[in-house]
């Protein structure tokens, strides 16, 4: 049979167990309120970017032009830069194309 002291001292490190418990509990739901409040700021985002979905591709029409317009003031590189893409372009799909047929003749294990 366990002691009168000892089943105080378990009773006293319970009552602490929980008082440190819930010490913690309300410390997480600050840092949860404050997380929260931080975050705010995103679903407002959120929200915007999905009322403004039909317009995104207009958009980023519009951001290209004006990327565009400003390289070629900017900069004589741009000139040169068409006919490299296009290389890259043409590379890209006959590398794509190469590793298909690649796949195509490897036997099946």
């Amino acid at each position: 049979m366990v002691g009168r002291t000892a089943r105080e001292q378990l009773g006293l490190r319970k009552q602490a167990l929980i008082l440190e418990s819930e010490v913690r509990r309300r410390m997480l739901e600050g840092e949860w309120h404050q997380l929260r409040a931080a975050a705010s700021w995103m679903e407002e985002a959120k929200r915007i970017g999905q009322k403004a979905l039909p317009w995104w591709p207009v958009l980023a029409l519009v951001a290209g032009l004006l990327a565009v317009r400003g390289f070629k003031r900017s900069s004589p590189f741009v000139g040169r830069a068409g006919p490299v893409l296009s290389l890259i372009t043409t590379a890209l799909s006959l590398w794509k194309q190469t590793r298909a047929r690649a796949r195509e003749d490897v036997p099946a294990a």
